[in-house]
């Protein structure tokens, strides 16, 4: 930036002590090579004689002034004078620097007669000024004529990498990570970096103490005090120490805390470059450095003990009264006025966005201290709502149980929102209970509650609390098995979450709507609200991460229907590695579930069977909905493994398709077609989900192949391929009996007609993309070679992977184990170069080792 001043007749370097002004400017005198075009004078605090300085660096320039000018030590200059001096600078035959250091320029007539000079004096001068506080110098002109370079604190800070040069040039080495919290917490200020580092390299572990890094001790105490402090009249000196008290001072609590006159001095102070800056995009705010704000605050608390409790609260009244609850409880937390935190929590119905805040936010820390001998109505919401967020079902119980009240009868000193808060509690805390249909009545109590007139001292309901709700009846209806009614409250609870602001119950909401579009066979709807919601999440961190849940289990779910095993693993694993203090038992079992369908595809049976075994004795309401729907494909997977009675786990609830679908498959494994097609009406009806029509038919297939191939059997494959098209529909095809997959194989046309179904990748270029309502996929490229010969058993294990056999059927028709196949299979797939058995097989035909 310096560099760049050729064209500028004013150069300001203006910035707190301690920044490196002087270092930085006399680096760059040093290295322009002008030292001999260069006079520099710097003034220390008692120096007031800005003339003398500045003339006598002009003579030692070899501009000749005469000896009473010099003299001359303060005021105004005569014009004559002032114009003698310009004539002689523009008569020099070189560009002259001069560097004032130090000199706060305040005498508006000094700042005249400077300004006069510098007008008149062509490109012959350059003064360069390295100062604490802006001069009183026209400034706003001299950026209109393009003729100031300004160097600020925020251009001197220094960057995460130079504070890592910093400290090992100090002998000190920390982790990037450290680094950037030192730089952070010294907002890049040199002198706190040099102190920082002298501190921490007497400690054992620097890494682990940098957070001990603070300005009300030591050496930095030292030099703000000092350098800062110790500079400022008595007014401004009680103005900072009021003003320390909030993070941020807004318009109005400056006023609040310091008097009429207040915001107008902070102005002012931001030019005097006093540790104090504007907040960038909040008109009227300032901010002061954390080091000085904790010198403030230190010397305020030392001094005068009462005043600081007197400021802390007046802050806090004012936070409530402007709406700001974290801000207001942070204060009174302060000051270990718990009851009036707390009831600030209550009062303003700020129990959803407590509960809904992970536990580094602000307002969680701030009350996780809470006493628990408080017995007040206030604080025990507030302790139950902390033990909800956390997981803590006994003390969320034993909590809400002091202050559980019937409708009508509410406590505490504002009852409707202590009743308020309550019945929100009890509705989100019955998202887990054992019967669903109290979960629903208890969310149906607190939409009765929040619909109330309100009563409270702030006036009106919170959008958050009406959000939770709408998430508690949905997720009650869901259990219920009631799929439009739980659509139509997550669709209500998108509304009023983005209505609130609210990532979080958005990214529920959207995940929820994804598992019910889900269950009703509607993968590309739920593969657009899960990602919507996932990215939500991504967005705005791990507090809305952990609710993520339901949008992971959908998007595995999707992908596990088309078979994409890989993708569907992926999002499993997601799944398994959040921590989900609010748990309901629907992502638990849809989890399970689609866990299931992997070990399935990857040919363990048995431990999918072990695996929905656990999770439908796990459901708490096991004849409820959830429940049958595990049991359902826990009848599933046991028939397909050829248990056909298995099916009388599931005849009761012949009047849904999937419970259809498992009766007529094992009526057609016992050798009865009729009753099998007598149990497939249901399944092939339009109100059965695609995916398990798509199953339906492909059993019908089977049924019209059991007295030999046929034209309806044909009809009913195409009517299959047809279905699961739209879609993109492929795991019931893995899953059909091999006498279907074989005719699929073998039916050229309807194998050309739709390639989708063989192709499947989890590379991004080869995804799977719909175009008019069709599945293509994107054009392949050349064949790789083969790098190794495929052996004769490999040959004819790659044949069996052709007709979509599985690895427990290949193993059967060949009379080796499960085991031996697995090796040929993993053989196959490296020596053709691809990770995935239909990869395997396209690429066998490209290279003719497989007929077309």
């Amino acid at each position: 930036m310096l560099d760049r001043s050729d064209d500028c007749s004013f150069v300001l370097v203006s910035a707190p002590a301690g920044t490196g002004k002087t270092a930085l400017v006399a680096e760059w005198v040093a290295a322009g090579g002008e030292q001999d075009s260069t006079a520099w004078i710097t003034f220390e605090g008692t120096d007031a004689a800005f003339w003398p300085g500045l003339f006598g660096c002009l003579e030692s320039l070899g501009v000749a002034v005469s000896p009473d000018t010099v003299r001359r030590n303060e005021g105004a200059l005569d014009r004559q004078v002032r114009r003698t001096v310009a004539e002689a600078v523009c008569g020099h035959p070189a560009r002259l620097t001069v560097v004032v250091d130090g000199y706060d320029l305040l005498s508006a007539d000094v700042a005249e007669d400077l300004d006069f000079l510098l007008r008149h004096t062509g490109d012959r001068l350059r003064l360069v000024m390295a100062t604490r506080s802006d001069p009183v110098l026209p400034l706003y002109r001299y950026r209109l004529d393009d003729t100031v370079v300004e160097v600020r604190m925020s251009d001197l800070a220094f960057t995460d990498e130079e504070a890592g040069e910093l400290t090992l040039r100090a002998g000190l080495t920390l982790t990037p990570d450290s680094v950037h919290a030192l730089n952070l917490r010294t907002k890049g200020w040199a002198a706190g970096l040099r102190f920082g580092a002298q501190l921490l390299r007497l400690r054992p572990e620097p890494d682990h103490a940098v957070a001990e890094i603070v300005g009300d001790t030591g050496n930095i105490a030292e030099y703000l005090v000092g350098e800062v402090l110790a500079a400022q009249s008595p007014d401004v000196r009680a103005l900072l120490l009021a003003t320390s008290v909030p993070d941020t001072i807004q318009p109005g609590l400056a006023e609040a805390l310091a008097g009429p006159t207040a915001e107008r001095t902070l102005n002012l102070l931001t030019r005097d470059n006093v540790l104090i800056e504007p907040v960038s995009g909040c008109p009227g705010c300032y901010r002061y450095h954390p080091l000085f704000r904790d010198l403030l605050r230190a010397v305020l608390a030392y001094e005068s003990p009462d005043e600081m409790r007197r400021l802390q609260r007046t802050a806090a009244e004012w936070y409530a009264h402007d709406g700001q609850v974290t801000a207001s409880v942070g204060h009174f937390v302060a000051i270990e006025a718990w009851e009036e935190a707390a009831a600030e929590v209550v009062d303003d119905l700020a129990v959803g966005q407590l509960l809904l805040d992970d536990s580094t936010s602000a307002l969680t820390r701030s009350l996780r201290s809470i006493p628990s001998e408080l017995e007040d109505p206030a604080s025990t919401v507030v302790r139950a709502t902390l033990a909800l967020g956390a997981g803590d079902t006994t003390g969320f119980t034993n909590e809400l149980a002091q202050v559980r009240t019937e409708p009508g009868e509410p406590s505490g000193s504002h009852p409707w929102a202590t009743n308020v808060a309550v019945r929100v509690l009890e509705a989100v805390g019955a998202q887990a209970s054992e019967d669903p249909g109290e979960a629903m009545s208890l969310a149906t109590a607190a939409e009765q509650a929040l619909e109330a007139p309100a009563r409270g001292p702030k006036g009106n309901s919170r959008p958050e609390l009406i959000s939770l709700v709408l998430v508690s009846k949905g997720i009650a209806a869901l259990r219920q098995g009631r799929l439009a009614t739980a659509d139509a409250m997550f669709k209500s609870g998108v509304a009023a979450a983005v209505s609130a602001g609210s990532e979080a119950v958005l990214v529920e909401c959207l995940g929820y709507q994804a598992v019910i579009a889900c269950c009703r066979g509607k993968l590309s709807r739920a593969a657009k609200l899960g990602d919507r919601a996932i990215g939500a999440a991504e967005r705005i961190g791990a507090n809305a991460a952990d609710r993520s849940a339901a949008a992971r289990i959908a998007r595995g779910w999707v992908e596990m229907d088309r078979y994409d095993l890989r993708a569907a693993a992926d999002h499993v694993q997601a799944v398994e590695r959040l921590d989900l203090p609010l748990r309901d038992p629907i992502p638990d079992a849809f989890l399970a579930l689609i866990r299931a369908r992997l070990q399935v595809a990857h040919g363990d049976r048995l431990g999918a069977v072990g695996r929905l075994e656990q999770a439908a004795a796990g459901v708490m309401d096991e004849k409820g909905w959830l429940g049958q729907q595990l049991r359902i494909e826990l009848a599933h997977v046991r028939v397909a493994a050829g248990e056909p009675e298995a099916m009388a786990e599931v005849a009761c609830f012949d009047d849904q398709p999937e419970a259809a679908l498992v009766v007529g498959l094992a009526q057609l494994q016992l050798g009865d077609p009729d009753a099998a097609d007598a149990a497939m009406s249901t399944v092939l009806s339009k109100r059965a989900a695609v995916p398990v029509q798509v199953s339906g038919w492909l059993v019908e297939c089977a049924r019209r192949l059991h007295d030999g191939p046929s034209v309806r059997a044909h009809a009913a494959l195409h009517r299959a391929l047809t279905l699961a098209s739209q879609e993109g529909v492929r795991r019931p095809f893995h899953e059909a009996p091999s006498v279907v997959r074989q005719l699929l194989v073998r039916d050229k046309q309807l194998s050309a007609e739709h390639e989708w179904l063989f192709e499947i990748s989890t590379a991004p270029s080869r995804r799977l993309s719909v175009q008019k309502g069709a599945l293509t996929s994107p054009p392949a490229g050349p064949p790789a070679p083969v790098f190794e010969e495929l052996t004769e058993k490999e040959m004819e294990v790659l044949g069996h992977l052709a007709n979509l056999l599985t690895t427990e059927e290949i193993a059967g028709v060949m009379y080796i184990s499960v085991n031996t196949i697995r090796t040929h299979v993993r053989n196959i797939l490296r020596k053709l170069g691809v990770s995935r058995r239909n990869a395997a097989v396209r690429r066998a035909r490209e290279l003719g080792l497989l007929p077309q």
